[in-house]
């Protein structure tokens, strides 16, 4: 990476007359700035604010609102342990992370949560829009003070978000279907079963069911797709009450779950020893890997959940510090997992 000291020398200049040209001072005339702008362009030379924050010993603090994670199980556990990565790496440089849960399934929680970090001042905000509405209220505040914030996980329309970091969700669900149409026949019937308490909660999971919807229209195909919401997966005696009674339908043979919960249905099959359905879910955890490994789970497309987490941190950290400016959607690879290459993680 070029420095100031580079840049001089190139210009046959004072290191002081670029400096002045980097923040447009008065002293320098327009052929030499023509000249050192050019140089700088050709470049792409940055300037280095970490050293000059250390200089200054400037501190910064970069808030996180994510939902809380209960168990290794959940999914925001692995994002969670992604950011405290990313911010053990970025403590030596004077920034700090303050982190705001809610419940996953509670506007009302994401509510208070955005609203307790509104109350106080940081640099750059980490976020999951689970609740569009309530986020874009919230969002106003942060761009009223010119507060950067990124997105991981969840996509939304019409925001000024510096860059959005996670999965293309409606690619993945095409990628489930076709899977899918290679477990089953073209006279089976399918069930997409859907953990919502909310509705319009979650954009990703509606983008990835209406993704594995679109594969198969647009093969012309017999399959018969059924869908079934779950207000409560945590309630084992009514989830397995509403699974039997949807599994009465024989002609069921596939069972897509767009989200990690699949580990919820795939408990139901283990226990009760059904051997017939083609099982695809979401995300990497103790209990889904396990069911893969017992080929209770068929496939797994994984989001990436760590790096979401960790790249999300490092994004803001770098566009703050050194005012590098990212992609503003940048989506990562769909991982497919299953029980051969489980092992390898």
């Amino acid at each position: 990476m070029k420095t100031i000291k580079d840049i001089a020398a190139l210009a046959n200049v004072s290191i002081g007359t670029v400096d002045r040209v980097i923040h447009n001072r008065p002293g320098v005339s327009e052929k030499t700035k023509a000249h050192i702008e050019k140089i700088i362009k050709e470049h792409n030379f940055q300037i280095n604010k970490t050293a000059s924050t250390l200089a200054l010993n400037k501190k910064y603090d970069i808030a996180v609102l994510i939902p809380v994670a209960e168990s290794a199980s959940d999914f925001w556990y692995l994002p969670k342990k992604g950011i405290e990565k990313a911010s053990k790496e970025i403590e030596i440089h004077r920034t700090s992370v303050s982190y705001f849960y809610f419940n996953l399934l509670d506007p009302k929680s994401f509510e208070e949560a955005f609203d307790s970090l509104l109350e106080k001042s940081f640099d750059a905000v980490l976020l999951v829009p689970i609740f569009p509405e309530e986020t874009k209220k919230r969002l106003i505040h942060l761009e009223k003070g010119n507060i950067p914030y990124v997105f991981i996980n969840i996509e939304m329309e019409g925001a000024n978000n510096i860059s959005y970091i996670g999965q293309h969700s409606f690619d993945s669900g095409v990628l489930a279907a076709k899977l899918m149409s290679l477990l089953i026949d073209d006279e089976d019937e399918i069930l997409i079963l859907e953990a919502r308490k909310n509705n319009g909660f979650h954009s990703a999971i509606l983008d990835r069911i209406s993704g594995f919807k679109s594969y198969f229209n647009s093969k012309n195909s017999k399959v018969k797709i059924n869908e079934a919401i779950v207000s409560n997966m945590k309630d084992q005696k009514s989830f397995d009450e509403l699974i039997s009674e949807q599994l009465t339908n024989n002609q069921i043979r596939g069972i897509f779950v767009p989200s990690s919960k699949v580990r919820t249905i795939a408990k139901h099959i283990e226990d009760n020893n059904i051997k017939h359905l083609k099982l695809i879910g979401y995300d990497l955890n103790e209990d889904n890997i396990l069911f893969i490994k017992n080929e209770i789970i068929d496939f797994l497309i994984d989001q990436n959940s760590f790096y979401q987490g960790y790249e999300g941190t490092k994004t803001l950290f770098n566009f703050i510090l050194n005012g590098i400016v990212p992609e503003t959607k940048r989506y990562l690879p769909i991982k497919l997992l299953t029980k051969e290459n489980i092992k390898y993680l």
